[in-house]
C-alpha cells in the first residue's frame, strides 16, 4: 500500500524549493523576489526553529556518505528518535504559514522548482510518519540504508589527516589570509576527526556550512559595491553556480580549500554588510 507524498509538507522540500528560487531571483536581479524569499527563510528557517530542527533531521540521513552498515542504522535510528521528539503540531503550522506565504508572495510556481533527491526526501517523510504500514516502512530504511552504504567498497572513504598534515594545511592557508576564523577552524576540526562514526557528523555539518554560505551569498547581491560593479555581480552568480553543483561525498584536500576561501568571502560580504 503506498502513502500519498505532500510536497508542501515536506520541510526540506519547501527548504529547498526556496533556495532555488532565491538563486533564480539572483540571476535575474529580481530584488523583489529576493526580499521575499529571504524574509520566508530568516523568519521560518532560522537555526533553533522548529522547521531548522527538522531539517536538521533530513540532513542527516540524505547525504549519500557510504558509511558501514552498522553506522548507517545506527544513524537512522538516532535521527527518527531525534525526530519523534519534534513538536508536530508546531511544524504543521510553521509549514502551513511557510505555503501561505509563497502562495501570496511569490506563487504557486515555486513548488515546480527542480529539487534533487526529492525522491529520497519523500521516503524520510514516509520513515518519519506513522501513516505507513510497518512492513512498508522497514522496506524504506532498508533502502535508505543501502544509499548511506552503497558504493562503498568501490569508493575511498574519506582519509583521516593527522595533526602535522594538518598544521601543513593551516600553514599554507595562513600565508594567504593570515589567520582562521572560528568557522573555518570548526570545519578544519571536524575534518580532522572524520574517521569512523565521526565521518557522519563531519558531512552534515559541511553540508549545513554550505547552504549557510549559499543563502549569503545569494544574499550579497543586494549590497551597492556588488550591484554596481559588473564584475562582481558575475563573480557572485559564478560562485553560486560552484554551490549548486558542489558534492559532498568526496571531500579532499582542494575541495576542503575551496570551501574555507569561500567561508572567508562570505565574512567579508558580512563585514561590509554590517
Amino acid at each position: 500500500m503506498k502513502t500519498r507524498h505532500n510536497k508542501k509538507r515536506n520541510t526540506v522540500f519547501l527548504f529547498e524549493a526556496l533556495i532555488r528560487e532565491l538563486t533564480k531571483s539572483v540571476v535575474e536581479r529580481d530584488s523583489e523576489g529576493m526580499g521575499c524569499v529571504r524574509d520566508i527563510l530568516s523568519k521560518h528557517f532560522k537555526k533553533g526553529s522548529i522547521l531548522s530542527k527538522e531539517l536538521d533531521c533530513y540532513r542527516s540521513l540524505v547525504e549519500k556518505d557510504h558509511l558501514d552498515r552498522y553506522t548507517a542504522e545506527k544513524l537512522i535510528f538516532q535521527t527518527k528518535r531525534e525526530h519523534e521528539g519534534l513538536d508536530k503540531e508546531n511544524i504543521f503550522q510553521e509549514q502551513t504559514n511557510v505555503i501561505k506565504k509563497i502562495n501570496s508572495e511569490l506563487g504557486k510556481g515555486v513548488y515546480n522548482n527542480f529539487v534533487p533527491n526529492y525522491k529520497d526526501y519523500a521516503s524520510i517523510a514516509q520513515i518519519f510518519g506513522d501513516k505507513m504500514p510497518i512492513k512498508d516502512r522497514v522496506l524504506l530504511e532498508g533502502q535508505l540504508i543501502e544509499n548511506l552504504t552503497g558504493g562503498r567498497e568501490n569508493t575511498e572513504p574519506l582519509t583521516p589527516v593527522n595533526s602535522l598534515v594538518v598544521q601543513s594545511f593551516t600553514e599554507r592557508f595562513n600565508k594567504e589570509y593570515k589567520d582562521l576564523l572560528p568557522e573555518q577552524k570548526l570545519l578544519l576540526g571536524k575534518y580532522v576527526a572524520a574517521i569512523g562514526p565521526n565521518e557522519a557528523d563531519f558531512k552534515v555539518h559541511l553540508h549545513e556550512e554550505l547552504i549557510r554560505i549559499r543563502v549569503s551569498v545569494a544574499n550579497s547581491v543586494q549590497l551597492p559595491e556588488v550591484v554596481n560593479d559588473p564584475d562582481m555581480m558575475e563573480s557572485t552568480h559564478k560562485v553560486m553556480e560552484q554551490l549548486e553543483s558542489f558534492n559532498v561525498v568526496h571531500v579532499g584536500e582542494t575541495e576542503l580549500l575551496r570551501i574555507l576561501k569561500l567561508q572567508k568571502l562570505v565574512r567579508e560580504y558580512s563585514t561590509d554588510d554590517d
